[in-house]
């Protein structure tokens, strides 16, 4: 799907991390950066033995938009994971082709973690964020809003995502989350495993997914489908977190770097790709198509344990 064009090229803006916003709820504690890409940056349950970090934290103050640092939990909207080569055949056959950043092959992780998020809404408890997204911006052909709610509940973390299609034809969108966990493993069951080449996804595999994923040196990447949304991560301490999305977020993207500095667990909706495979006629992508003035959904619970 290479194209004879060269690729247009997205300008690299300094994102602020400050000032973050606070949320809290009994010995939860959630901080966001609205300007820094609508992100969480911390994620903190206070005890009798201090403060524990559930999230890998985000110290810096700013950063280059497109060298994030590895932590926190960003949005994903209106796409996760990869667009091969930036482009991708729309629901009405035209071809779409995205703007990159400099030296990325691949438009990747959608708009949102790319841009300043509006504050619709700041109480003690709950934050609600809007990004919206002009028509032939970046590339893409439509006009949406992006909405997420982020909670500090008595039980630990609840966000929830809306995209709703502003524009006046339909929209092809995929959604999620991407949290990066201090944790040391994580454990979940789904049904199948996707083949990727090069963090691509080509379609299903026969080999069965692991429950157990474990942070290691090595590194690896797993695109998984057909899981309950539910999830455990163990941390070094002896705690749990667990994870609950709904079931719009039917796939789940397991990332751990060469290294292994930090676990990621995503609740997406469609697999690497989607879009591409999709329309190479490949099942059970994910992919959704919003009709005009309609929208989608999702929401993830993160609840600590010991």
């Amino acid at each position: 799907m290479t194209s004879s064009k060269p690729m247009p090229m997205r300008p690299v803006v300094e994102l602020l991390a400050e000032p973050r916003l606070r949320v809290a709820n009994g010995a939860h504690v959630i901080e966001v950066a609205p300007a820094a890409g609508g992100r969480i940056t911390r994620f903190t349950t206070h005890d009798e033995t201090g403060a524990h970090d559930w999230l890998v934290p985000i110290t810096a103050s700013s950063w280059p938009c497109d060298a994030w640092p590895k932590g926190g939990s960003y949005p994903l909207v209106p796409f996760s994971n990869r667009v091969r080569d930036a482009q991708f055949p729309a629901p009405g056959g035209e071809r779409v082709t995205l703007a990159t950043f400099p030296g990325m092959a691949h438009a990747l992780h959608g708009f949102g973690q790319y841009a300043a998020w509006r504050v619709e809404r700041h109480d003690a408890d709950f934050i609600e964020l809007r990004y919206a997204h002009r028509e032939g911006e970046h590339g893409w052909p439509w006009a949406f809003d992006a909405i997420q709610t982020i909670q500090a509940a008595a039980d630990g973390a609840h966000l929830s995502m809306r995209v709703v299609n502003r524009s006046a034809r339909p929209m092809p969108a995929g959604f999620g989350f991407h949290p990066y966990f201090a944790a040391l493993e994580a454990e979940l069951d789904a049904a199948t495993l996707w083949r990727h080449e090069a963090e691509i996804a080509v379609g299903p595999s026969d080999e069965h997914p692991l429950r157990r994923h474990v942070k290691e040196s090595g590194g690896y990447t797993r695109y998984v489908s057909g899981w309950d949304g539910r999830a455990t991560l163990f941390y070094a301490d002896g705690r749990a977190l667990a994870l609950e999305a709904d079931g719009a977020l039917g796939h789940a993207v397991v990332h751990c770097p060469a290294g292994g500095g930090y676990l990621c667990v995503e609740p997406v909706s469609h697999v690497s790709d989607g879009f591409n495979l999709d329309a190479h006629g490949i099942g059970g992508t994910g992919v959704v198509v919003i009709a005009a003035g309609s929208e989608v959904s999702a929401s993830l619970a993160m609840r600590p344990g010991r």
